[in-house]
């Protein structure tokens, strides 16, 4: 669905007061057919009409962005109540799974789950009716499509992603003013919730700087109502607060843990200290005494510094931080079972396709060649390796159309493999 011409996004620095663009200019498109659920670009639909180029030079790090939209149902196909009530009622889920929180912090999960820490579904509606917000935590373990907005959102930005999705009652608040450790686009399914944002006190916090309950909010720098169909994104340390109107709000977060520049260079300086014994010694005798000159610490800091920059190859931090992000953001696999049942074996003109939403990064190693994807690998002999370049890189495509550097029969078993696996998938089969 596209936005409506008279759409606007609202912008603001964390401190500032906020602009407004026209969707017009933005480059909005008001009369395209919808792109298919499935295939469609979901972080250019997340934001439109803001060009994602735009997003990420003015935005991203950096400041609130608030895109409403006339277009209420445009969420809807995501979520709804109905499903919330099939994972409450059906999932025997957990007080992890689902917990429950007021303005003034958590309910205790003695009040709505039983001795083994199942959820009770009564309890848990009671509750809501009292005035606390039912928070559904990584629902994209369980509904399709939420996994492919995670992982299209963790393609991009080569960030671990999850959702949270809140259901408050009405003229409810479900947390006190706080900030986040995490970037978060705000998702309004239905109802309207009134957001308030406050300066901010720690511009991009790392993991370690969580918010302190009882920390005074600064100043008010933006206040707006997020109503149906619209979006917010929150740079993490932006202090926040949101509270629902007359009627009940449902909203999805997806929060962007992202790897820092801070956590590469300790991983690195601690990968290199299991190599090198010389990191691994106690610092000098009397160090804290104040006869040690800062001259002298000085030049030990530096030379130690260039140490591990001399001799110490990061490229294993860099590898172990994109296996994280690649086995993190994956698809629901829905369709393994029934794609083993189909009679019709595989033939040299079967077309099969890349898997819809699928994080996989295909590279060369050594003798080898290997394709890496959902916390899994699968490694073939080097001579294979444009074949598997090309499967996992291309559109749709025939089996026979797979480089020639493998037989009839060898692109067969590649392609076999591969579907086997989830990488591919056969072409008109529809991904979840």
């Amino acid at each position: 669905m596209t936005t409506d011409a008279r759409s606007t996004s609202t912008t603001t620095d964390a401190g500032g007061a906020g602009t407004t663009m026209n969707a017009r200019s933005a480059g909005t498109t008001t009369n395209a057919e919808p792109a298919p659920p499935v295939d469609r670009d979901w972080y250019a639909w997340l934001i439109d009409p803001l060009p994602t180029a735009e997003f990420e030079r003015d935005y991203y790090e950096q400041r609130l962005l608030h895109v409403p939209r006339e277009a209420p149902s445009y969420y809807a196909e995501l979520l709804s109540v109905d499903d919330l009530d099939v994972v409450l009622g059906t999932h025997s889920a957990g007080h992890r799974d689902v917990t429950l929180v007021r303005g003034d912090g958590n309910v205790p999960p003695a009040e709505y789950t039983g001795d083994a820490g199942r959820v009770h579904p009564v309890a848990v509606a009671r509750l809501f009716d009292d005035g606390a917000t039912v928070v559904f935590n990584q629902l994209h373990k369980r509904v399709p499509a939420l996994a492919r907005l995670c992982v299209a959102l963790g393609r991009r930005f080569s960030s671990r992603v999850q959702t949270n999705v809140y259901l408050t009652p009405p003229d409810a608040q479900g947390f006190a003013p706080h900030w986040d450790t995490h970037d978060v686009f705000v998702l309004q399914i239905s109802g309207t919730k009134r957001w308030t944002i406050y300066d901010t006190r720690v511009r991009l916090p790392l993991r370690g700087q969580r918010f302190e309950p009882g920390t005074p909010p600064g100043d008010v720098s933006h206040e707006f109502e997020l109503g149906p169909g619209s979006a917010a994104y929150l740079p993490r340390g932006l202090m926040h607060a949101a509270r629902s109107t007359a009627e009940a709000s449902l909203h999805v977060t997806l929060g962007l843990t992202a790897f820092t520049w801070a956590e590469l260079l300790v991983e690195s300086v601690s990968a290199a200290a299991l190599e090198e014994e010389s990191l691994r010694r106690n610092l000098p005798r009397g160090f804290a005494g104040e006869g040690f000159p800062a001259t002298e610490r000085r030049r030990l800091f530096d030379e130690k510094l260039a140490f591990v920059r001399s001799r110490f190859d990061p490229e294993a931090v860099w590898r172990r931080f994109a296996d994280e992000v690649l086995a993190a953001d994956v698809p629901l696999f829905t369709d393994l079972l029934g794609q083993r049942l189909r009679p019709a074996r595989l033939t040299p003109g079967s077309r099969v396709r890349r898997r819809a939403g699928l994080l996989a990064e295909a590279a060369t190693e050594g003798e080898t060649c290997v394709v890496r994807f959902c916390g899994r690998e699968v490694r073939l002999p080097l001579a294979a390796w444009p074949a598997l370049r090309f499967a996992t890189t291309a559109g749709e495509f025939a089996v026979e159309d797979l480089p020639d550097c493998l037989d009839a029969e060898g692109k067969l078993t590649l392609v076999t493999r591969l579907v086997r696996e989830g990488v591919l998938q056969r072409a008109g089969v529809a991904s979840s």
